[in-house]
């Protein structure tokens, strides 16, 4: 699908009802543009190409979908989450469905709308695990990274392919190509579950290894030692740690901590008004408050209190 036109009031009433937009901010004494856009469904999401010829506001409201905006001239800006992100062709942006964004005069931009399934689907495919927590996402993207370089190319290559590989072989080009973005996104961007994302594999290990691991996560809660765990394998200190070392890349203890700080997000999401960080701190297992902020910090980059106060706003 493709859209063109030279009258701003046009556009407007395209972004309202194509794009589900609201315009908070219009053209000032502008009654003739160069507006264009073209939309190719994909497989499981949509790529649009957007440029409106004049400076506008649009938000956006609640969805199910993460926006990944792509600038590809100009500058504009998205305000999410209470971040704001500055778009330029080296900064990309990846909101949630709530967002409002600012097109600056000469902007044009991608945006690929991608559920949220869809990502939750392709992580626990990469991780092995059951991704049972929102997904959120820092929004700003730096695109002059090495993966930001290669996420840019593998969506170039994508709009290259809507354009001009038609019929049935074309659509199992997008379908590839759409895949590979939903695996570059979320090995470039920063979200909460890139600790797991970015740690050792968990798939066959020796018997030490797994006894060990569902012991932890059993009794996370409790304040474990070494002892303990070596304990319930029934093996040596020495055949434990070494065994995760070969197999995991870290060691029981840290393993624990991955728990624990797992379930506390967890936690915090809930956003119930009378939780505290101590209360989250003391339920996974955490006598130190201090150090209970700086493991989480470092986890998922906010502290507890941020993904408290957050979730809490919508509760």
């Amino acid at each position: 699908m493709s859209f063109n036109t030279s009258k701003t009031d046009e556009a407007v009433a395209f972004a309202e009802s194509r794009l589900a937009a609201t315009v908070v901010r219009g053209p000032v004494s502008m009654p003739t543009c160069d507006a264009r856009a073209n939309h190719c469904r994909l497989p499981g999401s949509d790529l649009w190409f957007c440029s409106y010829g004049f400076p506008v506001t649009l938000s956006f409201g609640e969805g199910t979908y993460m926006r990944l905006q792509i600038p590809w001239t100009g500058s504009g800006q998205t305000s999410t989450a209470g971040q704001d992100v500055a778009l330029a062709p080296t900064m990309a942006c990846v909101s949630s469905a709530d967002a409002k964004i600012d097109f600056h005069q000469g902007f044009q931009q991608f945006a690929w709308r991608v559920p949220v399934a869809m990502l939750t689907r392709k992580l626990a495919a990469l991780t092995g695990e059951a991704i049972d927590g929102p997904l959120n996402f820092t929004a700003a993207l730096d695109l002059q990274t090495p993966n930001g370089r290669a996420l840019r190319e593998i969506l170039s290559n994508l709009a290259n392919a809507a354009n001009n590989l038609p019929g049935p072989a074309g659509r199992l080009v997008l379908a590839e190509l759409e895949q590979a973005l939903t695996t570059s996104l979320l090995v470039t961007g920063t979200h909460n579950y890139r600790p797991i994302l970015d740690g050792p594999v968990r798939g066959i290990a020796p018997w030490q290894v797994r006894r060990a691991e569902d012991f932890i996560e059993a009794h996370a809660d409790d304040p474990l030692t070494v002892e303990d765990i070596v304990t319930a394998t029934g093996a040596s200190a020495r055949s434990v740690f070494r065994a995760f070392a070969e197999h995991r890349g870290y060691s029981p203890m840290e393993f624990l901590k991955r728990t624990r700080l797992k379930r506390a997000r967890l936690m915090a999401e809930s956003g119930l008004p009378a939780l505290t960080v101590t209360e989250i701190a003391l339920s996974c297992g955490y006598g130190d408050l201090s150090r209970f902020s700086k493991d989480f910090l470092a986890a998922f980059g906010e502290t507890p209190s941020t993904v408290l106060r957050r979730h809490r706003s919508v509760y």
